[in-house]
């Protein structure tokens, strides 16, 4: 389903449910039967299978003879339905059985972090709800609930709760145990018990997506049509629950620990992030001097969390938070309308007090913590070691490659632009501003160089940046965002609101535009329409030429054709279609093939598919286009 269907069929439904709550509910249940339907029907469809090849098992058993000569006679015909039974069962059997990996973190026990558990019994006692099976400690601003079955899509669900050290680190107990109680709220059913199996109902549903496009042979052109078709419609009709579940979890949450507590600590999450943002962006920039990650990583942290923020950016970070436009696909309403919601629908008000007493991360972890810290910025330091290594390695490339530019007699417009392009990036303390101007006067329409004379007087204070920021984005539609991000940002400095509020505006009406065309870019249907690829003869020979015996193994048909992008018509995506043998789509040989030609290096990026379940309709589509067919 489109990006904006999906909108439009939210919207209509917020209003409904607004006019008719007990109606509504009673359609989404009738909706959620539908999908236990459509499960049993193809649980049945695997059944059916089964007994089938069962019973003529049974059948030659007990007739002997009988049995076998029309076993002979009708043998061509049970073997062709014998194959995609067995194919099918094969496929179901995996796709039951097949796991998710679960979410990754270093485990806490119960007598690692006595106080932990004790005030997570007794959130679970207070709010009469299931237990969790693990407590995980990541190094990540954020504390979540996970469910994976045991065995895939069957067995016992496993509860996982996550809890981010850095965000335990900057937080007093009650307000991170009031993080905690939202989660464990949709968990709980603190909202309703048909209100928190919805809310279950809706990860099942995702992880069954999930699924399907790894199903292959018969059983995935049986499932995949049925779910694609039934997966967005429970989306958006349950999505409007889910948003009001939102609601009522804060409201769980503040009754465990106290309005005031609830609220503060919705503020304070939202100074938090950008403040370890912040932070990790600050160390991150150490690779351009230092060759190995810093090993006391969440020791900075932890100092640096203990201090309230700078009051300016404190400001501006939960302004920025309270004012932010709700993203019309998140199920969490804006921060404003959860606080008003918190205040019994009075303005929310006030900042949360400083981090005064012990954080949340002492409290709970006591003399366990100096050792936690270690560990995760020893794992952290060994995930990031071999890129910051090459990150590092690059920078003292560009160190040289910047010399070698300056020692050069003249430069072209292309070495120009690098060579200060490259002081910008490593000799900030370098005022190009003249230089950049001179750059622009003798080339008029360079996007880039126009951008960086923009972003340099912005950060001089000088309002003419503004300017070469719009002349940029009339010359480079790609760099409307960047370009808006830095006016924006040089206004609100100002307080020149309004007129940060236009180029907002215009950010996000860029970000749709490229949301959609990503969305559009991920997602392929049998819909989509096709054009000819309109490549030169030498390109399609090229990649004729790669199509070596393995790549047409079990291929009958190949077509090559250019697919059109509705939100941005200039964007080129070029379409591989895959028409296989007879034998290799009961084999359920799809994925392989792909797989075989997606590793082939072509001339030009290819996305490849099979003509078959979703995809089948762009059959005829590739049929009918004079250049496509390759074989």
């Amino acid at each position: 389903m489109e990006i904006d269907r999906f909108k439009e069929l939210v919207a209509r439904l917020e209003q409904e449910s607004a006019a008719s709550p007990g109606r509504y509910r009673a359609k989404v249940a009738a909706l959620t039967l539908l999908g236990f339907g459509i499960l049993a029907l193809l649980l049945g469809a695997v059944g059916f299978g089964l007994l089938a090849l069962a019973g003529i098992v049974v059948v030659v058993a007990f007739t002997g003879g009988t049995a076998l000569l029309l076993l002979a006679k009708f043998g061509k015909l049970l073997f062709l339905l014998a194959v995609p039974l067995w194919y099918l069962c094969k496929s179901a059997v995996q796709a039951l059985f097949v796991r998710l990996p679960p979410p990754q973190g270093r485990e806490i026990a119960p007598a690692e972090a006595p106080q932990l558990f004790a005030a997570l019994q007794d959130m679970r006692r207070r709010m009469k709800g299931p237990r969790f099976h693990h407590v995980l400690v990541v190094d990540e601003v954020n504390a979540a609930v996970v469910q994976r079955p045991a065995f895939g899509l069957v067995g016992w669900p496993r509860n996982y709760l996550l809890l981010g050290l850095p965000l335990l680190e900057a937080m007093p107990p009650e307000e991170a145990l009031a993080v905690v109680a939202h989660e464990y709220g949709h968990l709980a059913g603190s909202h309703g018990h048909f209100s928190a199996f919805v809310y279950r109902l809706r990860h099942t549903w995702g992880t069954i997506q999930a699924y399907v496009e790894h199903i292959q042979g018969w059983l995935g052109r049986l499932v995949a049509p049925l779910v694609r078709w039934y997966a967005p419609y429970f989306n958006a009709y349950t999505f409007v629950l889910a948003r009001n579940d939102e609601y009522l979890a804060d409201a769980a949450s503040a009754e465990l620990v106290g309005p005031a507590n609830a609220a503060h600590a919705l503020k304070r999450v939202n100074l938090i992030t950008p403040r370890h943002h912040r932070f990790m962006q600050a160390t991150f920039e150490r690779m351009d001097h230092d060759a190995a990650p810093p090993p006391d990583l969440m020791h900075r942290w932890a100092a640096a969390a203990g201090e309230p923020p700078a009051e300016p950016d404190a400001r501006r970070w939960l302004t920025d938070a309270l004012d932010r436009v709700g993203n019309p696909l998140d199920t969490h309403p804006t921060l404003r309308a959860r606080l008003v919601a918190l205040a019994g629908g009075k303005a929310a008000e006030g900042d949360p007090p400083p981090l005064r007493d012990t954080s949340a991360a002492r409290a709970w972890f006591g003399d366990r913590l100096e050792s936690l810290r270690g560990e995760l910025e020893s794992h952290w330091a060994a995930q990031v070691a071999e890129p910051w290594a090459a990150q590092h390695a690059a920078v003292q490339q560009q160190r040289q490659r910047l010399a070698d530019l300056r020692a050069q007699a003249a430069r072209d417009a292309d070495e120009e632009i690098e060579t200060l392009r490259l002081t910008m990036r490593l000799e900030p303390e370098v005022d190009l501003r003249d230089a950049l101007a001179a750059f622009n006067a003798a080339h008029a329409d360079h996007a880039l160089g126009l951008f960086l004379e923009g972003t340099v007087r912005l950060d001089k204070g000088e309002r003419e940046g503004l300017a070469l920021l719009d002349r940029t984005m009339a010359l480079d539609p790609e760099a409307t965002k960047l370009a808006c991000e830095r006016a924006h940002a040089f206004l609100n400095e100002h307080a020149e609101t309004a007129a940060a509020e236009a180029y907002a505006e215009r950010w996000r009406r860029r970000d749709e535009l490229e949301t959609q065309r990503a969305w559009q870019l991920e997602n392929i249907d049998g819909g989509d329409t096709l054009e000819p690829h309109g490549l030169d003869a030498a390109v399609v020979q090229a990649i004729r030429d790669r199509l070596d015996a393995p790549a047409r193994a079990q291929v009958a048909r190949l077509y090559l054709a250019r697919r059109v992008i509705p939100a941005d018509p200039t964007v080129r995506q070029f379409v591989l279609g895959v028409e296989l043998t007879w034998w290799g789509r009961q084999r359920g040989r799809q994925q392989a093939v792909v797989d075989r030609l997606a590793a082939i290096d072509w001339p030009i990026a290819l996305v490849v598919l099979t003509l078959e379940g979703r995809y089948a309709g762009l059959k005829k589509r590739f049929a009918g286009l004079a250049d496509a067919a390759l074989t």
